[in-house]
């Protein structure tokens, strides 16, 4: 059957956008009710411990999550490639799993380590012991969870995450209020992924009955060859995303990395949206590739143009607040994030981008590509973080980090350009200025009155001018009408 269906008499809509939008929503809602409890818990957490601790227990995650891609070998996203092409493929996962706890007790093992050759405090070191343990389990639910991400059945996944976050969450208060201190709000990590592990193991077991405890090892050297590709372009984006976090552990001191982590988590926070959007539309690409590359060429075309005009108005938007949101979360001893916060913003615009380009060129069998590319961002990175680190500090890592992206963003336009998946903007993006002008008109009035007023105010007047000013056309607002029709369709 064909992948456009009828809805109404007027429009139609691809059963992949569909789905596409279901499963955007509720990984959307619930990484906006999981943005809500980490914003609770982070303000708890630095009002409670100070810039200090807080530095170091933010370094320690972000070292612990840094070493999760060494267990990664691209074996997650080559599963949900293949297994949405081929749900006979859903029986890859009894080999992956296996190999998965063999890879996450030797990430584990590097981890700690590494840290011991890096002689790092023996403070620091008891935080990475603690925090590994979260890690070990945190690596065998996602490739779990990869099965409900490949037969897009991204509610599973949206609960799972829900469920983390409260547990953590309650953890982190019940730690804090008790008197247990800063090792109980360590240990909030450990605790969570280790139980939802077990829920992971229970609930795939109940849907699929895949898991076997039989032993493959001879399986295992094709898959990672299979998923080199994936594995090395993870690898390289971590160590291009995270170096400057090593080298700022190494030039300043916990306070200072506690005031650039602060920034960094407040803008990690926001990549719910693209992750959202990204991993809805990596299995739908890799079901479409082959079968209509020109619908695939506009899709890619208009996506680019929804994409410019989310960001263009969230990074606005969060630097007119930023000192606002920075002071209601962390208090005054965070007044020095504002400016980092003002700068990594524009991290987050631009990995958007790259993330949606990167999962387009996997889809069509092309991630050697983005490899090479990752080469260079890596070499980039280093020699720019090395550079501004020593001359500027936490401020000269996050100009660092913009840079780099801007590069990446780049490149990846320019090799999808000449693979033909091109975008042109035409006058609704020169209209959109406007749009943001009167954005920023609306939020500078109301900012006065309240922060949670101006920025509903400002996401109002901004969808409001959207139309007004003719941003959307018609064809857009077809779409998006078809989009989020409750008109059943049919599977084809």
């Amino acid at each position: 059957m064909s992948e456009e269906l009828i809805v109404g008499a007027e429009s139609k809509a691809p059963v992949g956008a569909q789905r596409i939008a279901a499963n955007t929503f509720f990984l959307t809602f619930s990484s906006l009710f999981n943005l809500g409890i980490s914003l609770g818990t982070t303000s708890i957490i630095a009002r409670s411990i100070g810039p200090e601790l807080y530095g170091r227990y933010t370094f320690g995650l972000t070292y612990v999550l840094m070493f999760s891609v060494l267990a990664n070998f691209g074996l997650e996203s080559l599963f949900i490639r293949e297994a949405a092409r081929d749900r006979r493929n859903l029986e890859l996962i009894n080999d992956i799993f296996h190999l998965k706890v063999v890879l996450a007790f030797a990430t584990v093992a590097t981890a700690l380590l590494s840290a011991q050759l890096l002689q790092y405090p023996a403070e620091t070191i008891q935080v990475l012991y603690i925090l590994c343990a979260g890690l070990f389990f945190q690596i065998l639910s996602e490739s779990l969870l990869s099965i409900y991400r490949s037969v897009e059945r991204m509610q599973v996944t949206a609960f799972v995450s829900m469920f983390f976050r409260l547990i953590s969450a309650a953890i982190i208060v019940v730690a804090i209020y008790s008197g247990i201190g800063f090792y109980g709000i360590v240990a909030a990590f450990s605790i969570g992924n280790f139980l939802v592990f077990l829920l992971a193991l229970v609930k795939v077991r109940r849907d699929f009955n895949l898991l076997r405890w039989v032993f493959s090892p001879t399986h295992w050297l094709p898959l990672i060859r299979q998923g080199m590709p994936f594995y090395m372009s993870a690898l390289l984006t971590m160590f291009y995303a995270k170096i400057n976090v090593f080298i700022l552990s190494k030039f300043v001191e916990d306070r200072e990395m506690g005031l650039y982590l602060a920034a960094l988590n407040l803008v990690e926070n926001l990549y719910f949206i693209p992750t959202a959007f990204i991993t809805s539309v990596f299995p739908a690409f890799s079901r479409m590739h082959g079968t209509s590359v020109d619908s695939l060429k506009d899709a890619y075309s208009r996506m680019t143009k929804y994409l410019i005009i989310a960001t263009a108005a969230v990074a606005a938007g969060t630097i007119l607040v930023s000192e606002k949101i920075v002071l209601l979360i962390y208090g005054n001893e965070f007044g020095e994030t504002v400016p980092v916060l003002n700068v990594l913003i524009f991290l987050w615009v631009l990995a958007f981008f790259s993330n949606f380009q990167s999962s387009l060129l996997f889809s069509m069998h092309k991630e050697r590509i983005q490899v090479q590319i990752m080469v260079a961002a890596v070499c980039v990175n280093a020699l720019l973080n090395w550079f501004f680190i020593r001359e500027y500090g936490h401020m000269g890592a996050a100009f660092a980090s913009v840079l780099t992206e801007m590069v990446v963003v780049l490149l990846l336009s320019g090799v999808l350009w000449g693979l033909g998946f091109r975008y042109r903007p035409d006058m609704s993006i020169l209209r959109l200025m406007l749009v943001v002008g009167g954005m920023v008109a609306v939020v500078k009035y109301l900012i006065g009155f309240h922060l949670v007023i101006a920025v509903l105010g400002g996401a109002a007047s901004y969808a409001g001018l959207l139309v007004a000013l003719r941003v959307f056309d018609r064809r857009d607002l077809a779409d998006l009408k078809a989009l989020f029709a409750r008109k059943k369709l049919a599977v084809p």
